[in-house]
């Protein structure tokens, strides 16, 4: 096979790759669903790319240029490009789990008041993302979860210290997993063993944070006292998309 063909295969199969990224939804695995499209097209691209003939000419020009010796050892190197394909065929990395939580612990945003009112109750409980709840578990002085049966959906991590029980998770991206964050909510009373990275929806109400505490400069994630614990099936898709909630 000629250079310029193995170049060539190689640009198909990349943007096949990337196609069928988007196609199977496994690109939500990686990406937010905003630049799944983007994805789809630069798979188009990539594989027209190496179905056009101006392509070969090109290499064939870079090939004349460079010599024989150039030619071989570029084609050699050019198969590695196949290694990422392959680890996404045959492994298909899942989405970021518990082992990745470590290091990326989200800072909650907002602001320290002006919160809109929470959402309707829904089968008694009022459903909450991860960033919604952790922001108002922080920053919120009029502690408007007070009291208030919450339901939060996420994976469990497990609890570091004394703290006991285990930690929801979710991620929040804002492009891709590369910049991902974790957002935690401690669970206590749960007398069920959960296994790590089970998918869980927990409802609860939050537990203030001991007045001993408060001064903590890496204090731990919100809790939130179970009332109900529903094993669910893994969230499609995985991510939350802004760790601040609007206010």
């Amino acid at each position: 096979m000629t250079e310029e063909q193995t170049r060539s295969l190689l640009l198909v199969v990349l943007g096949a790759t990337a196609v069928w990224l988007w196609w199977s939804g496994e690109a939500l695995n990686y990406v937010r669903p905003g630049l799944a499209p983007w994805l789809l097209a630069g798979g188009v691209v990539v594989g027209l790319l190496g179905l056009l003939p101006p392509l070969g000419l090109l290499g064939r020009e870079t090939a004349q240029a460079d010599g024989h010796g150039g030619h071989h050892h570029r084609g050699r190197v050019g198969w590695l490009l196949l290694v990422p394909v392959l680890v996404v065929m045959v492994v298909q990395p899942a989405a970021l789990g518990s082992y990745a939580v470590a290091s990326r612990s989200a800072v909650p945003g907002g602001s320290d008041g002006g919160f809109d009112p929470l959402a309707a109750p829904v089968r008694g409980a009022v459903p909450m993302s991860m960033a919604e709840f952790v922001t108002r578990a922080e920053r919120d002085p009029g502690q408007s979860l007070a009291g208030v049966r919450v339901r939060l959906v996420g994976f469990v991590a497990p609890s570091q210290g004394k703290e006991g029980g285990y930690r929801l998770t979710r991620f929040v991206i804002f492009c891709c997993a590369a910049d991902a964050e974790a957002l935690q909510a401690v669970v206590r009373g749960d007398s069920t063993p959960r296994a790590r990275d089970q998918w869980l929806e927990v409802e609860g109400t939050w537990m203030a944070r001991p007045p001993a505490a408060e001064d903590d400069p890496s204090p731990p994630p919100p809790a939130l006292q179970v009332a109900s614990v529903r094993p669910v099936a893994p969230v499609r898709p995985p991510y939350e998309y802004s760790v601040q909630f609007s206010g």
